[in-house]
């Protein structure tokens, strides 16, 4: 199985100069935990739960005010659409991460996180338990 089969589509982006504020509500409503971070056309980073908590909320700062690019995790890990499910599986555990934004050349086509691994392929599962 191909990580374009279980992947969600589109990954939800949101501009470098976008306050930690605006971003969480947006995640909010499309109910995700992460979201790809651009500058213009070019994907730069990306914006996990994790990242809010840990950069943003446990040092005292206002949403309000932090800006992604501030927050984001750089350079980004990606994983292209034709890669196994296998491979991803892979990759998201050398590298310690939870979603991988999937690439089709140079263009962002979607992302693939552990949810959508684990509710798209039952057999990639057994594998990692």
């Amino acid at each position: 199985m191909k990580v374009k089969d279980i992947m969600s589509r589109p990954a939800i982006t949101e501009d470098e100069d976008a306050s930690v504020a605006t971003i969480l509500k947006h995640m909010e409503l499309s109910r995700i935990g992460g979201v790809v971070v651009i500058s213009g056309e070019k994907t730069v980073g990306i914006i996990v739960d994790h990242d809010i908590a840990a950069k943003v909320i446990l040092k005292d700062r206002s949403p309000d005010e932090v800006k992604a690019k501030e927050i984001m995790s750089s350079p980004l890990i990606t994983v292209g659409s034709d890669a196994s499910v296998e491979e991803a599986c892979g990759l998201l555990a050398r590298k310690g991460i939870r979603s991988l934004p999937v690439v089709e050349g140079d263009a962002l086509v979607g992302i693939v996180s552990i949810r959508d691994i684990l509710t798209g392929e039952l057999v990639q599962v057994r594998k990692y338990v």
